[in-house]
């Protein structure tokens, strides 16, 4: 681990995207409410350039970013070989301020910098953001010929060691402005892998995975891993990883499956991130006593399994479920709400400090 491993101590946090259209109101109220762990928001609804494939884009070379057909791509061409060239160039020079993310692209981010900057020191310990994750970015984006870039040697390479670079630079703008950080890699294509449209090799996934942990290690900073579905949980734990951000709500079945690899994550001091708050927004599924009771029985699951309750609680942080960002605004001030209240609840019952 990149820090002594950390006791979150069930802190409330977000996954990434929200449905607002305007960024400055939303960082000023999640900066009020999440102490702990605050975290960045995405705005896609403000700017398409926002959206997770197109965020981190910005200067990879032979990235096209076509807005008016709300489309992304790679192509090659006269400028590309250069352009790669000066890639490589920076990657092993380490210049992490090349792969900066603009406010055009990341308004949420640049915002939340400047008032972290204003704030008090130390008030705030732990700050969180998010890069898409070099696996699904590569399985998720194509070529001119929309092949996946997955497919291509090189084109692959580049959304490995970019991804990875960008995780970087977001490692290392967090931990200006506060003492810890946690960059989680968003990784929904894990779901698809192991299926039979995926030809991607367990080995180049991890690898691809633990060249961007690597990265966000090298700034001090933790590491994260979020897939809002079931995958093989067992590679995902043998990544270099230091926390695990899953569905608890809808797919929690699959974390028991693999008791050892989870037990040695928890042993080397990992954290579950307990997406245990449905980011759908329904009324029904947002009462926190529910989702308290329910919580308290997926990890009566793992305890049964041998792994300690208490460290359970400890070594844990809660999310809603997936990002909210294609909900009504007023839901996702909901699913805001239960977290909230659901971490509220968790502690005081487990007297767990805040």
């Amino acid at each position: 681990m990149a820090v002594p491993p950390p006791e979150f101590n069930a802190a409330p946090s977000l996954v990434g995207s929200f449905p607002h259209a305007t960024a400055a109101p939303l960082v000023d109220d999640l900066l009020r409410r999440f102490h702990q762990l605050p975290a960045w928001p995405q705005l896609p609804a403000r700017d398409w350039r926002e959206s997770m494939y197109v965020q981190y884009s910005e200067g990879l070379p032979g990235a096209v970013i076509d807005g008016e057909g709300q489309r992304i791509y790679f192509q090659s061409g006269p400028a590309f070989e250069p352009a790669l060239e000066e890639f490589y160039q920076a990657v092993v020079e380490e210049q992490v301020d090349r792969f900066a993310v603009s406010p055009d692209y990341a308004l949420g981010l640049h915002l939340f910098l400047e008032k972290l900057r204003q704030a008090e020191p130390d008030a705030h310990r732990w700050v969180k953001g998010q890069v898409t994750g070099p696996f699904s970015f590569a399985m998720t984006v194509t070529d001119e010929s929309k092949r996946s870039l997955a497919y291509s040697p090189e084109l692959r390479e580049v959304a490995t060691q970019g991804m990875a670079m960008k995780a970087r630079w977001m490692a290392r703008r967090l931990r200006e402005v506060a003492r810890d950080a946690l960059v989680v890699l968003d990784e929904p294509y894990l779901c698809s892998f192991g299926s039979a449209f995926v030809n991607v090799s367990r080995e180049d996934v991890i690898s691809a995975l633990d060249v961007a942990i690597d990265a966000v290690h090298a700034e001090g900073a933790l590491a994260g891993i979020h897939c809002c579905g079931n995958t093989d949980w067992s590679l995902v734990f043998s990544t270099k990883v230091d926390v695990v951000n899953f569905d608890a709500f809808a797919c929690f079945q699959g974390i028991p499956l693999y008791p050892d690899h989870l037990r040695s994550f928890l042993d080397r001091g990992g954290i579950l991130s307990w997406g245990i708050v449905p980011a759908s927004g329904s009324g029904d599924n947002l009462d926190p006593a529910t989702l308290l009771q329910m919580l308290d029985d997926r990890i009566g699951q793992l305890a049964a399994k041998g792994m300690d309750r208490d460290r359970l609680y400890r070594q844990a942080i809660l999310t809603p479920s997936c990002g909210i960002g294609s909900q009504s605004v007023d839901d996702a001030n909901r699913v805001v709400d239960a977290l909230v209240g659901l971490s509220a609840l968790v502690r005081e019952r487990e007297r767990l400090e805040c």
